[in-house]
This record gives structure tokens, C-alpha cells and sequence, in this order.
């Protein structure tokens, strides 16, 4: 497992682990009592169903897709707790037919805790991003 000594490092691995659709590289970037609610509401409990779920979703609605993490913002909580917001595009491969019906920009939101084996998720949530709304 991959010991990861920043933050944003964890992001880079996580774009990496999507274009690859690599779902036991993603799931080493998240603790083994995790949480992750994908873009279409699914919640997935704990490393072993975030793999699980991961690897259904690369053979299915995300297998022509290639993924860019285009911001990344980092919150910092606690010297040991960050909130990161990654601001991601994707887009069709060529040749490929995606099952997602959408292909907006989307916002995943990952809590990191950093502890013995470093930086490690223990909440991710994708959404799709909303266009720019007044604030109020």
C-alpha cells in the first residue's frame, strides 16, 4: 500500500486509479472502515465495497471514460484532518459508448485523516456539479 505524505497527493492517485479503472489501487487510498457515496447515490461501506463498487462501475457506466481533476482545493481541519474538493471533468474515449447519460463536471469531496500509514479517505462523495448559482 502506498504511503502518502500530502494531501493532494491522494487526489493525483485517485485520478490515476479512475483512468485506469484500477478499483484495488483506489481502494488503497481509503481507510478499511471508509465511506463513499458515488455520483448516482450508492453508498459503499468500508475499502472492501468501495473496491467492489468501484470495479462494477469501471465495467459498466464509467469504462469509456477518461477523467481530469481540473482544481483541487484543500481545507485543512486539524493538522491530521483535511476536507479535499477536486473539481473533475470527464470525458468519452474515442470509439466509446458510456452508459452515463451526462457528462457534467463533477465535485468529489474526499476527508482525509492522516495517521501511521499517512494520508487516507475515510468519507468520498461525487456529486455533479451545479452551474455557478447567486449567492444569497
Amino acid at each position: 500500500m502506498a504511503k502518502f505524505a500530502q494531501p493532494k497527493d491522494v487526489a493525483a492517485a485517485f485520478v490515476d486509479a479512475l483512468n485506469e479503472k484500477n478499483a484495488d489501487a483506489l481502494g488503497e487510498l481509503f481507510r478499511e472502515d471508509a465511506e463513499f457515496v458515488n455520483i448516482k447515490g450508492q453508498r459503499m461501506h468500508g475499502r472492501k465495497g468501495i473496491i467492489k463498487g468501484h470495479a462494477q462501475s469501471f465495467a459498466g457506466p464509467l469504462k469509456g471514460l477518461e477523467f481530469a481533476f481540473e482544481q483541487v482545493d484543500e481545507l485543512r481541519v486539524t493538522k491530521d484532518v483535511v476536507v479535499l474538493h477536486v473539481h473533475c471533468r470527464r470525458a468519452g474515449l474515442v470509439g466509446s459508448a458510456p452508459e452515463e447519460p451526462t457528462l457534467e463536471p463533477t465535485v468529489l469531496e474526499l476527508v482525509l485523516v492522516n495517521g501511521p500509514e499517512g494520508w487516507l479517505a475515510a468519507a468520498g462523495t461525487n456529486v455533479v456539479q451545479a452551474s455557478a448559482l447567486p449567492v444569497v
